[in-house]
């Protein structure tokens, strides 16, 4: 075989092999079920930061996402004041995300509970 004969079976063997690849995999399609229960209005109580990383959210249904983690509002033990508790099933797990404020800070957000600690 010449050399160009043998590129052109390498390059369509290659093809061939990756055309398999590509159209036998499925894709992977991410979601939760997110489900409101109930929300709960709540004397405003102080809570210190316990998870700097815990993701922010910006509605009680917990479907949209912040730019910011909860150390952008401050530091492990600064406080934060609660008002609102969402009840939510994510999944099938019952979970309760807190609406906080932060102190000397305007923006206010949703905040899963474990990321707190009552002080």
């Amino acid at each position: 075989m010449t050399r160009i004969t043998k590129l052109i079976a390498l390059m369509a063997a290659t093809a061939g092999v990756a055309g398999g690849i590509i159209t036998t995999t499925t894709p992977i399609t991410a979601s939760a079920n997110t489900k409101v229960r109930y929300y709960k209005n709540m004397k405003p109580h102080t809570y210190k930061i316990v998870k700097q990383r815990a993701q922010i959210y910006t509605s009680g249904k917990i479907n949209h996402k912040s730019l910011f983690m909860l150390g952008a509002y401050g530091d492990k033990g600064d406080p934060l004041t609660i008002y609102k508790a969402s009840h939510v099933t994510i999944n099938g797990h019952k979970r309760v995300y807190y609406m906080f404020k932060g102190h000397f800070r305007i923006p206010t957000g949703w905040v899963w509970s474990g990321a707190l600690k009552r002080v």
